[in-house]
């Protein structure tokens, strides 16, 4: 089976690869848009066809790509079957990190905007990863083209689903890292568990990207959550 895989911030798919080597599930990586500024609208409908393209109604989205994700669920519930966010968030998250993003994408010239996107990185985002998957996670995101950052951080400006998910109809899986400071606060843990039929999976010991630090775990609940959807899926279809 597949099913569309909206990245994080990056828009690398970095999670979604290591995920990818453990689940049975396919995961299609979605491209987002370059070079054009982003709203929600135009963005959800993108991703909307390309799930129509790939035959599915199934959508995962992580940190970034799950604010994507519940928007287009938000939007066009029609086109769906069901949700699966990965250490995403509700409301705007670290306004201030993203402040600093979006101030130094302005400002500083191209030569040091390297290391200040990879500082932020480590600082908000690598968390509990070690090791060489840490250098490479940091080493991709410093790559990114840093106007695609500052037009994403641009998009989560105001970003607040949390009023409008209790409407929700569709169902919805929500995992996270207990050792994530981005997500794991109690206020938004507390969204989550109100909202109607939402599934929460708490994994422990791992930060922002345990997509990637936790991938077997991951990668277990992607497919359980994914067979369970599968008669539906196929239905709409």
């Amino acid at each position: 089976m597949t099913v569309l895989y909206l990245p994080g911030l990056d828009g690398e798919g970095f999670c979604a690869e290591k995920i990818a080597q453990q689940a049975a599930t396919r995961l299609e990586v979605f491209r987002y848009p370059e070079g054009l500024p982003l709203d929600w609208p135009s963005l959800t409908l993108s991703v909307t066809a390309r799930m129509k393209q790939l035959g599915t109604r199934l959508l995962v989205g992580e940190s970034f790509g799950g604010a994507v994700a519940q928007e287009t669920l938000l939007r066009h519930s029609d086109a769906l079957s069901s949700v699966f966010l990965l250490a995403t968030f509700p409301v705007e998250p670290e306004p201030f990190a993203a402040a600093l993003g979006r101030t130094a994408t302005r400002f500083l010239p191209k030569a040091m905007l390297k290391p200040v996107a990879r500082q932020l990185a480590a600082w908000k985002l690598a968390g509990t990863m070690e090791g060489h998957d840490r250098e490479k996670f940091l080493a991709r995101f410093a790559e990114v083209d840093h106007a695609e950052l500052a037009r994403r951080l641009e998009l989560l400006k105001g970003f607040d689903t949390r009023r409008r998910l209790m409407d929700v109809k569709l169902p919805i899986e929500f995992a996270y890292g207990t050792r994530d400071r981005m997500c794991n606060q109690p206020d938004l843990l507390k969204v989550w568990a109100n909202v109607p039929g939402c599934r929460v999976h708490a994994i422990a010991g791992y930060g922002h990207l345990v997509s990637a630090e936790a991938a077997p775990e991951v990668a277990r609940l992607i497919d359980d959550w994914a067979a369970r959807h599968a008669a539906t899926d196929r239905l709409d279809c």
